[in-house]
C-alpha cells in the first residue's frame, strides 16, 4: 500500500486548481470572441437595442403628464365632483353629487 505524504496531496490539489482556472479562461475567451467578432456582432446589437429603448422611454416620459381628471368642490354638506376624463369603453355620467 502506497501512502501519499501531505505535501504531495497539496501539490496535486494545486495542479488541478490551476488546470480548472486555465479551462475557465479558455471558455471565457471563446465566449468573448464570439460576442465581439463578426460583421454584425451580438454585443453591438444589444448595445443598440438598449440605446433605442432608453431613447424611446425618455422621450415618452418627457412628453407625458398625468391629467387632472377629477375636480371636486365642497359647499357645506354638498360635494360636487366632475370627471373630465371620460372612459369611452365604460362611459358614465361625469358628475357625482354626494351629501355628507
Amino acid at each position: 500500500m502506497i501512502t501519499r505524504l501531505p505535501m504531495q496531496r497539496a501539490m496535486t490539489r494545486r495542479r488541478t486548481a490551476g488546470q480548472s482556472l486555465i479551462e475557465y479562461l479558455v471558455v471565457l475567451m471563446v465566449g468573448v470572441i464570439v460576442l465581439v467578432t463578426g460583421t454584425d456582432p451580438p454585443i453591438q446589437k444589444l448595445a443598440t437595442a438598449i440605446r433605442d429603448y432608453y431613447t424611446d422611454y425618455s422621450y415618452a416620459i418627457s412628453i407625458s403628464s398625468m391629467p387632472n381628471c377629477f375636480n371636486s368642490v365642497g359647499l357645506g354638506p354638498v360635494t360636487v365632483g366632475v370627471d373630465k376624463c371620460i372612459d369611452l369603453k365604460d362611459p358614465e355620467w361625469p358628475v357625482d353629487v354626494s351629501f355628507d
